[in-house]
């Protein structure tokens, strides 16, 4: 019997410091620091031959913790892009992807390359008349 009460005791002053630990504050200082680590700076360098009109879209995503609901919100920014190689475009981000297509019927090159904090993610390049590459990166 002693020692199912030292037991109880024991359980009492282990556990009940557990009721007041801040679980909700807990979650959003890990879910921030995950985020933080994360996000960088991406770039997309849209290059080939001089002077080959490109169209393009790419997209910025993030998520992050909503304190009133206590889940995880994500968002997208996306951006439609045209003009001629060479071109970059620089812009915060969690994960990052972009398509980009030729706009001519020739056998002109189109390079994209997708950048974060300065390290080579993905690549992708075509010849084709009128092709389309995609490239994509993550945390």
């Amino acid at each position: 019997m002693k020692r199912l009460l030292l037991l109880i005791s024991i359980l009492a002053l282990v556990l009940l410091p557990m009721g007041c630990v801040d679980v909700e504050g807990i979650t959003q200082g890990v879910i921030d620091n995950i985020t933080q680590q994360a996000t960088g700076t991406y770039t997309i360098k849209v290059g080939g031959t001089e002077g080959l009109n490109f169209t393009g879209e790419y997209l910025a995503r993030f998520f992050e913790m909503n304190p009133d609901t206590g889940t995880i919100d994500y968002s997208t920014d996306s951006y439609s892009v045209e003009g001629q190689v060479t071109k970059e475009y620089s812009f915060e981000a969690m994960t990052a992807g972009g398509l980009f297509q030729k706009q001519t019927g020739n056998e002109t090159l189109l390079k994209v390359e997708i950048w974060k904090d300065g390290v080579l993610k993905d690549s992708a390049n075509t010849t084709d008349p009128w092709g389309a590459v995609m490239v994509a990166a993550g945390p």
